[in-house]
């Protein structure tokens, strides 16, 4: 059934959520429900959204953009928790200007902050790339796994890379 709209839609779109679940500082046993969303406005700027739910989505906060700007047509964030931190996370996502390919932010504070973009790649051969999923591994690295291009007319291929 429907339980609610996250945010405004913006004259151009907001699509391709990316959610978790994480602990509620300062609060034993609560959790709340992270969202980030693929955005476009009427200009054609793309950007990444971050909203909160505390009431297990019957309403929306907005948080912020934890990515100002994700290229030409952006792409779309895979958002996961990082182990061992209550309130961390990890947001991957395509980059889709030159120089093209994939990158990362981190936050310490479930989203409330966002440390330095982390360039993953930078070496694609056109825009046409991206769409991230991401895991942590056991030993802290995290996987991202996306699809990619080395020549505007080449073939795509699935890629991953290993990172922390």
């Amino acid at each position: 059934r429907f339980v609610a709209w996250i945010g405004p839609e913006p004259e151009g779109f907001a699509i391709m959520p990316s959610s978790v679940r994480i602990a509620r500082l300062g609060m034993p046993g609560a959790s709340r429900i992270l969202t980030a969303i693929r955005c476009r406005g009427a200009n054609e700027r793309m950007w990444i959204d971050l909203y909160a739910s505390y009431d297990e989505g019957e309403s929306w906060q907005y948080l912020g953009q934890p990515v100002a700007h994700t290229g030409s047509w952006g792409n779309p964030p895979a958002l996961i928790r990082v182990t061992g931190q209550p309130a961390g996370l990890c947001l991957t996502y395509g980059y889709r200007n030159a120089p093209f390919g994939i990158r990362a932010r981190l936050s310490e504070d479930g989203g409330a902050n966002w440390g330095e973009e982390h360039v993953l790649r930078a070496d694609g051969g056109s825009r046409d790339l991206g769409y991230p999923r991401t895991v942590q591994r056991s030993d802290g690295r995290f996987v991202t796994v996306y699809y990619f291009n080395d020549a505007p007319d080449g073939e795509r291929y699935i890629a991953a890379t290993i990172w922390d």
